[in-house]
């Protein structure tokens, strides 16, 4: 996945963290209490960790406690302890994520349990979920143990490795298949397609009888392409080895993009034909000495430039068609950068987002708010020119504001681009929470209902999250699968409107930021929308 590009992905991701998505509970087998010394086991040491907490809390009381577990001194290896009030589940104690302090887990995607809070007892509950591992520097499966003690909540964990993951990648194409002989093509599509299907770093991609694809839940822009016509960053021909697939499958190993790290890591991906088409879904293996991506953390201007003149390196040592065959892939990508190139008669040549803009003139291209950027961008010269305007967003296809430099070489036009930030985030939240109070005043519940479900209502990464007096989800357009589920996040808040802050590890950036979540009351409904910072 890329940053931000995907920044849409990452709200989706808040969007269900904020109303009750989360990890699913640890199958009852895996629940049953593991044999061995203790000191070597994890399960064992996670429990006796927590219970070490309620001991220190009986003999030293609540002050004392807590002042010990917002301290560093109480991190034991990988293990930390939360400690919340049973009653409205606000946190008095975590030492690796102080900005918890004093908010409501609810809120907060660190942690783990979720909205299954509430089901901890006094002999315990276990949970896995997804968090960031300082350690690895990764989005890494975690087991949590979590036990009620008067009116307490005790809690802490470990990271786990999936075991098998060969088994688990063929279990997940095996359950897309049922799925598929169950319900139909088109169901099967529209779950697969959907981030409700991703689980960590395994998703399907799904591909038909003619090998184009039908559902790419972190690539959308590849639906309707041909995997035959995907190359690897190396060059390796990995869409033609998938299109070979047959109906025992096979293994094909290849880069590729994780989508919980944002870098491209070998992967090794399972693809079976079933009824003419292919299902197919697969695990990394990432190298933990690896070097972090040159664009991580970069300024968007400067590697916009970096990235253009790497381009007409790359063209100049390897000549045209290498060039092409490379940026016209998925593996040209380099977080939100991706080239794309206008031949000496200003047609496009390269375009790895749209690729049916390849061949036709890029003077025609007008945004949707009527500005001529293609236009614009053609006024390019050998020293290069900045150009801004209205460009989709490759995950959700919204249009967005994009900063592009192209510069000619060659007689050839070279750009790229960035999605600009807004420079005040928590001012625009509010103004946007507060003109969907005006459109819900203007026309009515059942209007703003419709509206906030819909892709119109996007401003950017900006959505609304819409509930009514008992908690019921009314409007998610992110997350639609949430609609009529009931939560309980959010539930204080005022007419007068309040923020909460709440950290966030962020899967695209494999670093913690923070959420903060503006909501307002107002006619028996609560209007929320959200922004991401660094911490």
């Amino acid at each position: 996945m890329l940053r931000s590009l995907c920044s849409m992905v990452v709200m989706a991701l808040v969007a269900g963290v904020m109303f009750g998505c989360g990890g699913d509970e640890v199958p009852q087998a895996r629940k049953e209490a593991m044999t061995g010394d203790m000191s070597t086991d994890p399960r064992a040491l996670t429990r006796a960790y927590v219970e070490a907490g309620i001991e220190r809390y009986k003999r030293e009381g609540l002050e004392a406690t807590v002042a010990y577990y917002n301290s560093k001194e109480s991190i034991e290896g990988e293990r930390a302890m939360m400690i919340l009030r049973a009653g409205d589940q606000v946190v008095l104690a975590n030492a690796l994520l102080p900005n918890l302090k004093g908010s409501n887990t609810h809120t907060a995607p660190d942690t783990p349990l979720g909205s299954r809070i509430a089901k901890v007892n006094v002999e315990g509950l276990w949970a896995e979920s997804l968090a960031f591992n300082p350690a690895t520097q990764q989005q890494e499966p975690r087991l949590n143990f979590a036990i009620l003690h008067g009116d307490l909540i005790f809690l802490s964990g470990h990271f786990i490795i999936r075991e098998n993951l060969a088994d688990f990648t063929q279990d997940y194409v095996g359950k897309a298949i049922a799925m598929y002989d169950r319900e139909g093509r088109e169901a099967t599509v529209a779950y697969y397609d959907s981030r409700e299907s991703v689980d960590g770093h395994f998703y399907l991609f799904l591909i038909d009888e003619n090998d184009i694809y039908l559902a790419h839940p972190i690539f959308p822009h590849l639906k309707g392409t041909d995997i035959k016509d995907v190359v690897g960053s190396d060059g390796q021909e990995l869409g033609k080895e998938i299109a070979e697939a047959t109906e025992e499958g096979h293994w094909v190993n290849y880069l590729w993009p994780n989508p919980v790290t944002g870098i491209e890591e070998p992967k090794s991906a399972w693809v079976i034909r079933h009824d003419g088409m292919i299902f197919a879904s697969g695990y990394y293996t990432p190298d933990p000495n690896a070097e972090p991506p040159a664009w991580k953390g970069a300024d968007p201007r400067e590697y916009t430039v970096a990235y253009v003149k790497s381009a007409i390196a790359r063209y100049d040592s390897d000549g045209l068609e290498a060039m092409k065959h490379y940026y016209n892939s998925v593996a040209s990508f380099e977080g939100q950068w991706y080239l794309f190139v206008m031949d000496a008669n200003d047609l496009y040549i390269v375009h790895p987002l749209f690729r049916n803009l390849i061949g036709t003139d890029i003077k025609g291209v007008v945004g949707s708010d009527g500005y001529e950027l293609g236009k614009e961008i053609a006024k390019a010269t050998e020293e290069g020119h900045w150009v801004e305007y209205l460009w989709p967003h490759p995950t959700s296809l919204l249009e967005v504001p994009k900063v592009a430099y192209a510069v000619r070489h060659d007689g050839m036009i070279f750009a790229s681009g960035y999605y600009a930030e807004e420079e005040d985030p928590a001012a625009y939240t509010q103004a946007y929470v507060a003109k969907a109070i005006e459109y819900y005043n203007e026309n009515g519940r059942d209007a703003t209902v419709a509206y906030y479900n819909s892709s119109e209502s996007f401003d950017g990464k900006w959505f609304l999250i819409l509930t009514d007096a008992n908690s019921v989800i009314l409007a998610n357009p992110i997350r639609p699968d949430l609609i009529g589920q009931v939560s309980e996040r959010i539930s204080a808040t005022t007419v007068e409107g309040q923020w909460s802050q709440h950290a966030f590890s962020n899967p695209l950036t494999a670093e913690t930021d923070l959420m903060h979540i503006w909501a307002i009351l107002h006619d028996g409904l609560i209007f929320s929308s959200v922004y991401l910072s660094a911490r």
